[in-house]
């Protein structure tokens, strides 16, 4: 990834072609010869895809903006709407450069103070496409939606709410409703237990005391719950670190119901420990299927569901395997950063099996566990009554080095150039004082790169960047928040990063007003700036807090003569159970015309399938005055206005800006326990732009079509390994392409994991009637602990291409030129939360 100066991204959208060839091919006196093919190698995106991770906490749900460099078309997502993390393809737009470009992975930091995202990943496992990974706390509702403009993306964590849990250590009175039941013991439960239960759901936690025999028991629960259904979601949320709860009607004496009032009456109920639960036996077979899908998500580092695997083979009479079982789930309690529990497991397989295969094994992380210490939690502290006046701190941090050379051999001359050689440090700092009323935030995001690499025609040289830096105060009494400084909003109808002030204010429970006024930020390498100013007002309603969304919003912004974009918008968001669906109107009143519409949908159907689909209509770039200075020699809108009337640059604005027609349709399904089926059809279409004011037309692309499938399997050759076969064919009316790649993952030693990858692609160009063949292997090693991570990769891609000359005077015979460019890349990062 090429470390380069940032430009106004406005200037850089000027809609291209979209088929391959076109955008990656340059000419070369004599012979086509490629641009280069990895990122910030001849017009990639300059620096990371990814600019910024925020999140934002509000009520009852969490608000994720991800902004890109680049504009990205949204492809799909898995899973659709509910999961420990979500992968998300997006094909890079034509202001992104070359179509066959291999983003090297990125680790962007998530800033806001949210625990709720443990981290991120950006991938490419096929040219011209990425994936992007958040990975999630626990299992969570989610719905998402690309921004108007197509440079962001919105996810909305569901469910999420911070309620002030009330704790009760007395004996509490009947209720015929349901609980879960987190923990039983034979000795009494500390306050400190009760509290932290409440803390980590977000409900009521109290002591029930019952008697089996003449043996007293005390059980932790949560609850109660009107139905089944509530308390079946919330034991999904604590399973993650009680792995033995279970659901039982809330039996006990005087316990407030769910609607408030105490219930009449009821029995006290005898309860069974919670160790001692047994599950009916289940087949040999299908235990081993179980255990084979837990050391698969302890691989994947997806902790929450392991848990919930191996809790069902714990809660399993004896068998032989059980062993294994318990030593596993210890180690995944260790990984996931739960060290009490781990210890516990740790203990619990000692007792059970004191001469087990594993024993030695247990004995020593049990001796390293004991001489750990346990941190306090940096997140909000729940209980009874007011939440405590304290201060927090928390952030996070990240070192990365980036080395790229190329090398092309053309007609026996060979050039080589050093693309990349940066340095980039990060840092995301979070300070918060939380008192009975009022929430103080301070909040500084930002980093430096040092680049040593001379670039021709970027003008190289290192530069510092600020993703946020502002005060925020919240007043819960009145439900208001007033944010000061560089910051960015999940609102539609705000592009990218802004230096100004937001407020936000909770009306009732159902509506949410906000308003916005700042100047422009495009990039969080821009300085503040006073050229362009903007205000926009967004009002977001969601009756009874559930499975719809409406937001809208307005949204003006100005610049030196006038008028840079006036538009209203409306995004319609629709979440249940397996299903989806995202509408998105964006309508610029200045210009009279349809900016943006987009419909994003996906549904599980049966038990196995779930497929999505996308439409997308949309202005590229977006709509905007400034588009006129495209093609032009003036390098400002002043300036151009000395030139044309303000109607002629109105003209200008909307002819250089051309309109994309894209349709995706998706389908995934697994097959058996190891085998992930996963495939898409799109078609996109640019269309053509008029000659005037001295600026040249450009033509439509046409329609390009394509299609990709993908395979997975996992434990194919050796327990926990991961496999991913990938094949995309892309035919548009100035090129054909095919690509067929391998994604490999691997368990080393301990926390290390290494994956290969190799990716070959053909493509066909009749126009300049030329063939390229691209071969990009690649490997990658990281070393995952509890707050950190450790990544290193290397790549090597080579570009073979064969292109015709102009046909010589005398003979007439074409005459044919080879053309070989050689890219070695090498990326490095280490990355810690605190």
């Amino acid at each position: 990834m090429k470390v380069r100066p940032r430009r106004d991204r406005r200037r850089t959208t000027q809609a291209r072609p979209a088929a391959p060839l076109l955008w990656a091919l340059v000419s070369l006196p004599g012979a086509a010869a490629l641009a280069a093919p990895f990122p910030g190698l001849g017009g990639a995106p300059q620096g990371p895809v990814v600019q910024l991770i925020d999140t934002s906490e509000s009520g009852d749900h969490t608000d994720v903006s991800v902004e890109f460099s680049c504009s990205m078309r949204y492809i799909s997502n898995t899973p659709v709407s509910h999961g420990s993390q979500v992968t998300i393809r997006l094909m890079l737009g034509p202001d992104c450069g070359s179509s066959l470009q291999t983003v090297p992975p990125e680790l962007p930091l998530v800033g806001g103070g949210s625990h709720l995202i443990t981290g991120a990943r950006v991938d490419s496992m096929l040219p011209g496409e990425i994936t992007l990974e958040l990975q999630f706390a626990r299992p969570l509702d989610f719905v998402m939606a690309p921004t108007a403009s197509g440079l962001g993306l919105r996810v909305r964590l569901l469910n999420t709410r911070e309620r002030r849990a009330g704790v009760s250590i007395e004996e509490p009175r009947a209720a015929s409703e349901y609980a879960v039941n987190l923990e039983s013991s034979q000795k009494p439960i500390a306050r400190a237990e009760v509290q932290a239960a409440a803390a980590d759901l977000g409900v009521q936690a109290y002591v029930s005391q019952t008697e089996v025999g003449d043996q007293a028991w005390y059980r932790l629960r949560v609850g109660p719950f009107a139905t089944r259904a509530d308390a079946e979601r919330t034991l999904q949320a604590a399973l993650a670190r009680y792995p033995r709860a279970w659901v039982t009607e809330a039996d006990e004496q005087g316990l407030p119901t769910a609607t408030g009032a105490p219930a009449a009456s009821a029995a006290p109920a005898v309860a069974i420990a919670a160790a001692g639960v047994t599950d009916p036996p289940l087949p040999d077979a299908e235990r081993a299927q179980i255990l084979r899908k837990a050391q698969v998500a302890l691989a994947q580092h997806q902790f929450p569901e392991a848990v919930n695997l191996l809790t069902q083979l714990l809660r399993q009479p004896e068998y032989p395997q059980r062993a294994e079982a318990q030593e596993l789930i210890g180690l995944v309690r260790e990984r996931a950063g739960q060290l009490a529990e781990a210890k516990a497991e740790d203990q619990e397989y000692l007792r059970r099996y004191p001469n087990g295969p594993g024993a030695a094994r247990v004995s020593e992380r049990l001796r390293v566990l004991a001489a750990a210490s346990l941190k306090a939690t940096t997140g909000a502290v729940f209980g009874a009554g007011k939440p405590e006046r304290r201060t927090t701190f928390a952030g996070s941090a990240s070192l990365s080095y980036e080395y790229a050379r190329d090398q092309t051999i053309s007609a026996g001359t060979t050039s080589t150039t050093n693309a990349a050689n940066a340095a980039l440090a990060y840092g995301d700092f979070l300070l918060r004082h939380r008192g009975d009323r009022y929430d103080l935030t301070a909040r500084v995001d930002g980093g430096y790169t040092y680049n040593a690499a001379s670039v021709a025609g970027t003008g190289g040289g290192s530069q510092d960047q600020t993703t946020a830096a502002y005060g925020e105060v919240v007043d819960r009494n009145w439900g208001v928040t007033a944010r000061l400084g560089r910051q960015s909003l999940a609102s539609q109808g705000v592009v990218g990063l802004f230096d100004g002030l937001y407020v936000g204010y909770q009306a009732t429970r159902d509506w949410q007003v906000s308003v916005a006024a700042g100047l422009p930020a495009y990039t969080n390498f821009s300085s503040v700036s006073g050229q362009q100013k903007f205000g926009t007002v967004t009002t977001e309603y969601n009756p009874h807090h559930g499975k719809w969304v409406f937001d809208a919003y307005a949204y003006d912004q100005t610049n030196d003569i006038g008028t840079e974009r006036r538009s209203v918008g409306l995004q319609t968001r629709y979440s249940a159970a397996g299903r989806t669906a995202v509408a998105l109107v964006d309508y610029d009143v200045q210009f009279k015309q349809l900016n943006s519409v987009t419909l994003i949908g996906n549904t599980s159907i049966g038990k196995y399938w779930v497929v999505g689909f996308d439409a997308d209509h949309r202005r590229s770039p977006l709509l905007e005055l400034s588009n006129a200075l495209i093609g032009q020699n003036a390098t400002d809108l002043r300036t151009l206005q000395n030139q044309f009337t303000p109607s002629q640059i109105l003209q200008m604005a909307l002819d250089r800006t051309a309109t994309s027609n894209t349709v995706v349709i998706s389908a995934s399904r697994p097959f058996g326990e190891r085998w992930q089926f996963m495939a898409d059809v799109s078609a996109l279409e640019l269309s053509s732009t008029p000659a005037s004011f001295g600026v040249t037309a450009t033509q439509s692309t046409g329609l390009d079509k394509n299609g990709t499938l993908q395979i997975s399997g996992a434990s194919l050759l050796q327990s926990g390994d991961l496999h991913i076969f990938s094949a995309r064919y892309d035919n548009s009316p100035l090129s054909r392409s095919t690509t067929l790649s391998w994604d490999g993952r691997f368990r080393l030693y301990g926390a290390w994991r290494i994956g290969p990858r190799l990716s070959v692609e053909q493509l066909d160009d009749p126009t300049l009637g030329g063939r390229q063949m691209l071969y990009l292997p690649q490997v990658r090693t990281d070393w995952t602990g509890r707050t950190s991570i450790f990544e290193l990769t290397a790549g090597y891609q080579i570009v073979n291409q064969q292109a015709q000359l102009q046909p010589l005077t005398v003979t007439g015979q074409i005459q044919s030129s080879a053309v070989d460019q050689r890219s070695l890349y090498v990326t490095a990062a280490y990355r810690v939360r605190f």
